[in-house]
Parts: structure tokens; C-alpha cells; sequence
């Protein structure tokens, strides 16, 4: 039986590498920020130790910079493992706990190309898990860009990695994956127990505290595959042209029922912790009824999948995507496709062809 433990999310207030207009790096503030995360998990664990310390999407850097010149962008990147990530492992062996983040990564293996990537550090100082992001419009490499060639250096299995440990099995989404049920019920469908988010939300209208489709979205996928989600936002912006409350806050530990277990009632720097009954979630996944990973009839779906492809596999293989904009026009391309077809109903004044569903 595994104890009773609390998990963490760390909401760090973070000085941006891009700070202005000016596009003038401080590259100093990725040790500034690495030092912050450490000094508050290094004091918690002192306080009111935790088996599980999530940090927030871009903590290192903030999101500025990525993207806009190859310059920018390899200032912004690390390597997994390489010496900030070997200091966040260091940590993790000294508390005796599981840290998790997020860092832009370079690879060898993909020279020209940058990487979203999360990533678990264990007690024993090691890097056990690294999940590259599936979901984003920017420019970025996605494996799906490069599907075939990723699959084939690393398998299947490195699309939805899980990693079982003496507090739970876990999984990582990162930010706008929380929004696709097919990511979390992958990672459940991988035995994911406690589904760890490292995320940067700002205050766009679909992020509005209990109303927006974000928080909906983090309920509902911790409900519908029975896993706890333990969500870390980001901060304050220091030191930068930014708002200092350019990010919303409101990091959440969310059970395995969908219930919001603990949550940061600020935008500021802050660690909110809660209970993780691991025992419970085992015994409800153990129950026939409400059990919606035993009753999944994935033969069923798969069909429908298989006959409604979207978004192009391999988009990216010759070449990483050359902006922000790319994927975008990827976007309205498909949207105008699924019109034509009639899987989408155009609006008003838009001609499209119907489709018969007989």
C-alpha cells in the first residue's frame, strides 16, 4: 500500500530572457530563474516536505524570444540532461522527491530544430522521463511533424511516456494539450495515474477563472480517465516590459473525480500542495461502475479516427516549420478543407459542398 503524499505545484514568478522590446537577451536570468524554483522547493521541503514538485511551463525563460531568430532561439535552449537539469536532479536527490518541468531543448538528432520538452527528475539524481510536446501552432517541432522518423529512433511508446515509481505511474502534458481528451486518455490508456502539467496561461477570454474552456478542460480530463492532474502556472513577470500579472495564476491539484483539491487564489509566487490518495484512485479504477477506462470500446472509435484525419502526419520532415505563422496557415487550410468536404458547416454567405451522412 503506498502512504499517504502530498504533490506541489510551483507557481515561480519569473525574470524573462526576452525582457523587452529591444530584443536584447539577459541571459543571466536563466540561472536567476533556475535559482528561484531551487531556493522554493529547497524551502518547502524543509516546511512541509512533497514526494512530487511541478514547475511551470518556459520557468526557466519565460516564452519571449522563441521563434524569432535562430540567435534567440538557441539562447533560449537546453540540453537534457546538460548542467540546469542536472542541478534540478541534484535537488531532487536532496529532498527525496520527483521534480517536473519544462524546458526549450535542442537534440543532436534534429539538427535546425527546437523542442518543447517535458521532463521528471527522480531521487536518484537521474532524468527517468522526457515527453516533447504534442500541440501547438507556433514553430516548433512536434513529433508528429516528424512522425516516422521519430518513431523510428525512439518507438511508440517515447509519443506517451509514463513512468511508474513508488508514488503513482506519471505522465506529462504540457499547456495546450490539456485541451485534446486524446492526450490524457493516451497517457491513462498507458497506466498514467497522476498527470503532471506544467503550463503558462495568460488571460485570454477561454482562460476565465471557472467559466473558461482551460479550466473545464483540466476537470474533465482528470474525471473522465480517473488521474489526479497537478497543473503549475506561472507566476509574476519580473524585471520586464511585461505586466508583472501578464499570467494568471490559478494552479491546481484536481483529483481523480474532477475535483479542484487545492488552488492559487493569486497570480503571484506561490506553492500550493495537496494529498495525493493514491490508494483511493486504485480502489475507484478497481469499480465497474463510472469506469470509463474499463468500458472504453476503443474499437469502436478507432475507425472514426482512422477515416477523419486532420492535421497533416509528417508536415515538418524536410524542414523545421520556418515561423510562428506556419502552422497557422496550415490551420486554414484544414479548416477550409473540412468545409469543402462538409465535415464542417461553413458559415453564413460561405459556399460548401454537402455532405450526405446516409
Amino acid at each position: 500500500m503506498v502512504p499517504l503524499f502530498t504533490a506541489a505545484a510551483v507557481q515561480t514568478d519569473i525574470s524573462p530572457v526576452f525582457s523587452d522590446r529591444s530584443g536584447q537577451p539577459a541571459a543571466e536570468n536563466i540561472q536567476r530563474n533556475l535559482d528561484r524554483a531551487i531556493a522554493l522547493i529547497e524551502r518547502n521541503a524543509q516546511w512541509n516536505p512533497s514526494k512530487i514538485y511541478v514547475l511551470p511551463e518556459f520557468f526557466l525563460t519565460g516564452a519571449a524570444g522563441i521563434g524569432h531568430s535562430p540567435e534567440a532561439t538557441e539562447l533560449m535552449c537546453i540540453r537534457i540532461p546538460g548542467p540546469e537539469i542536472d542541478s534540478l536532479c541534484a535537488l531532487a536527490s536532496r529532498v527525496d522527491a520527483y521534480i517536473a518541468g519544462m524546458a526549450w531543448e535542442i537534440m543532436d538528432d534534429w539538427p535546425g530544430r527546437y523542442w518543447n520538452t517535458g521532463f521528471i527528475c527522480d531521487p536518484d539524481g537521474k532524468v527517468i522521463l522526457k515527453y516533447h510536446k504534442h500541440y501547438d501552432p507556433t514553430s516548433k517541432t512536434k513529433p508528429g511533424d516528424v512522425y516516422d522518423e521519430y518513431v523510428a529512433r525512439y518507438g511508440e511508446e517515447a509519443l506517451f511516456p509514463v513512468v511508474d515509481t513508488p508514488y503513482g505511474r506519471l505522465g506529462c502534458l504540457i499547456c495546450y494539450d490539456i485541451n485534446f481528451p486524446e492526450m490524457a486518455r493516451c497517457l491513462a490508456l498507458n497506466g498514467a495515474e497522476i498527470l503532471l502539467h506544467p503550463t503558462s496561461e495568460g488571460r485570454a477570454p477561454f482562460l476565465l477563472e471557472d467559466e473558461g474552456g482551460w479550466e473545464i478542460g483540466k476537470r474533465s480530463r482528470a474525471y473522465e480517465n480517473l488521474a489526479y492532474v497537478i497543473s503549475a502556472n506561472q507566476g509574476r513577470f519580473l524585471d520586464s516590459d511585461f505586466p508583472t500579472d501578464r499570467m494568471r495564476g490559478r494552479s491546481q491539484i484536481i483529483d481523480f473525480n474532477g475535483r479542484v483539491v487545492n488552488l492559487a487564489e493569486t497570480t503571484g509566487e506561490t506553492i500550493l500542495q495537496a494529498d495525493i490518495e493514491l490508494e483511493r484512485l486504485r480502489q475507484r479504477r478497481g469499480q465497474m461502475q463510472m469506469n470509463f477506462l474499463a468500458q472504453l470500446q476503443t474499437h469502436i472509435h478507432a475507425p472514426v479516427y482512422a477515416h477523419h484525419a486532420r492535421w497533416p502526419q509528417d508536415l515538418w520532415a524536410a524542414e523545421p516549420p520556418p515561423n510562428n505563422m506556419a502552422n497557422i496557415a496550415t490551420g486554414q487550410k484544414v479548416i477550409a478543407s473540412l468545409q469543402e468536404q462538409g465535415d464542417f458547416v461553413a458559415p453564413a454567405g460561405q459556399q460548401t459542398t454537402k455532405k450526405s451522412f446516409v
